[in-house]
């Protein structure tokens, strides 16, 4: 089995404690997706479609696809790409490197028509699987077909990924040559949410039925199951974060349960904490309300250990809130909703929003430090911390690398 300990790199003065395998969405099951080092580099890359991917980072190679589905990989110190193999549809899954593959999903976002978010039938027009590719070279290696959507991130849970597509079908599969072990109707419809780990079992989510699932990772098996309203939505889009005690995500409800969610029209962002062994709901809050936007209806939370951060798809803030409880301990106005991920290094939050902007905030008071405006958008490709460089894709198809003093620095309004 491939080893999954550091590897440090000097380059002079420089170092990089990546990790030999990234096996999960974010790193972590907190999602703070951090590699610690000295590295400070600045350079930009502009490829041909925007980015809905979160990066990955082993060694000095970064992982990433876009969304004219090209999966890149570059050399993080210099912004050089050392290869690229393009696929047909969009590669919108954050890559799992694991010994000598890296491996994403295919699929695009398109469901068939009659659908709406509560009740979507399915997501992903054709082709649509999971790919995995030589981590040193970009050649296919195997290919294993979906009958939904690839964007939802996989996970490796000892020795075996497990993927939730856009049809709502389950998967186990060998990575090292994409046999499948298993296939579970779950049914309940992911699009970007991703597996989070808990032990022998994991947590997917997914619309219609609107529901958490946590699954016994060696049969399948729905451990427990915690149901939302049925005109919900929004659960199928965000990507789990957990501590040892409860699961945390968002999403989204009508302003009234008579009728179901509809994209454009208004909305009410919630917050929500499960308990991670049984499934009960702890806490379900209101965020903000709002107009909800026709993609990527949630956004994605991070889990300190005195407070769960998240923004909003919704409304241009980024909340901090109690876990125990839910209760809403601060927030920050910003120039655009913050869909994508939020990274914690040293007492400070950084993350991109909509309007362009990254921003360095206190974590403890949501005081704002520095706002940088880099005029191009950040959706919900995600950015990681490599060392002192935070890296990001924006939806205008531009891949970012900055000291994060820049960003602390920089008070553009």
């Amino acid at each position: 089995m491939p080893s999954c300990a550091p590897v440090v790199l000097a380059l002079a003065l420089i170092s990089l404690a990546s990790p030999a395998n990234w096996t999960q969405f974010r790193l972590h099951d907190d999602n703070n997706a951090v590699v610690p080092g000295t590295l400070a580099v600045s350079w930009r890359l502009t490829t041909a479609a925007g980015f809905s991917s979160s990066p990955s980072l082993t060694g000095t190679t970064l992982f990433i696809g876009n969304n004219a589905g090209e999966l890149l990989a570059v050399d993080v110190r210099s912004g050089t790409v050392r290869w690229k193999a393009t696929v047909q549809n969009p590669l919108m899954s954050a890559p799992i490197v694991y010994g000598d593959l890296v491996i994403v999903g295919e699929g695009n976002e398109n469901s068939p028509q009659g659908s709406s978010p509560s009740h979507p039938i399915r997501v992903g027009d054709p082709p649509s699987a999971l790919l995995a590719f030589r981590r040193d070279t970009g050649n296919l290696v195997w290919r294993t077909p979906l009958t939904g959507s690839g964007m939802p991130t996989p996970a490796i849970i000892s020795g075996t990924l497990y993927h939730h597509d856009g049809s709502g079908m389950l998967l186990a599969v060998n990575p090292a040559n994409g046999a499948v072990r298993y296939r579970r109707a779950l049914r309940s419809i992911a699009s970007m949410s991703a597996i989070v780990p808990i032990g022998t079992a994991f947590v997917t989510q997914g619309v219609d039925p609107n529901a958490v699932y946590a699954i016994d990772a060696a049969s399948g098996a729905v451990r427990w199951r915690a149901l939302f309203s049925s005109v919900a939505s929004g659960l199928g889009d965000c990507p789990s974060a957990a501590d040892t005690r409860q699961i945390y995500c968002d999403y989204v409800m009508p302003p009234s349960a008579a009728t179901p969610v509809q994209t454009e029209r208004q909305a009410q962002s919630r917050a929500f904490a499960l308990d991670i062994r049984t499934g009960k709901r702890l806490w379900d809050v209101l965020l903000q309300r709002g107009t909800l936007p026709k993609r990527n209806e949630a956004a994605i939370p991070l889990v300190m250990p005195q407070s769960v951060i998240m923004g909003s798809s919704i409304s241009s803030s980024v909340y901090a809130l109690d876990p125990s409880t839910g209760r809403i301990l601060w927030s920050v106005k910003t120039h655009g909703p913050v869909k994508g991920g939020i990274v914690k290094a040293g007492g400070a939050l950084y993350f991109g929003d909509l309007g362009g902007y990254l921003w360095a905030v206190n974590a403890s008071s949501g005081h704002t430090i520095g706002a940088r405006n880099t005029r191009t958008p950040f959706n919900v490709g995600s950015p990681i911390l490599a060392g002192q460089t935070l890296i990001i894709g924006s939806r205008g198809g531009t891949l970012l690398a900055l000291p994060l003093a820049l960003i602390r620095n920089s008070h553009d309004r």
